[in-house]
């Protein structure tokens, strides 16, 4: 007796006249800082650092590296990087470029850079490994375009053998 009871509260209320609801897709928005109360977590890429991404002059280097860049939604971008510097290579610099796979590109946002950045100086150990907050260099919104568009940019790890670039990955 109880389960008539049960399945007609439910077979009642089924009858219902509910309200529509209003469906937004999400598919063409793009990315937004704003939150309600909280902050967001960040946007994480990694990256993969290779010498054969590097578009030309040709990269002589053999190291392989890994860089992880946190996009805040305050648009603070964390980075670190770390480099299997095979050779002992000297990196002198370190950016985030904006240009697709196979284009080289102008700097938006610096990692290490000579009377720049702290630490600014170049780095040798093996591995090579540097870690902090990005340098705005270009101007707009930086983080959002970024967000927007990841592929479009590229984290470039300079060397002293290797001027042009060292290794390269694009964001993901």
């Amino acid at each position: 007796m109880r389960a008539v009871h049960v399945c007609a509260v439910l077979a009642a209320a089924a009858c219902v006249d509910q309200t529509p609801t209003n469906i937004v897709s999400n598919a063409s928005r793009t990315p937004s800082f704003s939150v309600a109360s909280e902050a967001a977590p960040p946007i994480v890429f990694n990256v993969q650092l290779l010498a054969e991404n590097e578009p030309g002059p040709l990269s002589t280097s053999t190291s392989k590296g890994h860089a992880q860049v946190k996009v805040f939604e305050d648009g603070t971008i964390e980075f670190t990087f770390t480099i299997n510097n095979k050779h002992g290579e000297t990196y002198t610099r370190a950016h985030i470029h904006k240009a697709p796979a196979g284009v080289n590109g102008g700097i938006h946002w610096d990692f290490l850079e000579p009377n720049i950045t702290d630490p600014d100086d170049p780095i040798t150990d093996q591995p090579t490994q540097l870690r902090g907050i990005a340098r705005r260099r270009a101007t707009g919104d930086l983080a959002a375009a970024i967000l927007a568009n990841p592929s479009g940019y590229y984290v470039n790890v300079h060397s002293t053998d290797n001027l042009g670039g060292a290794v390269r990955g694009q964001l993901q």
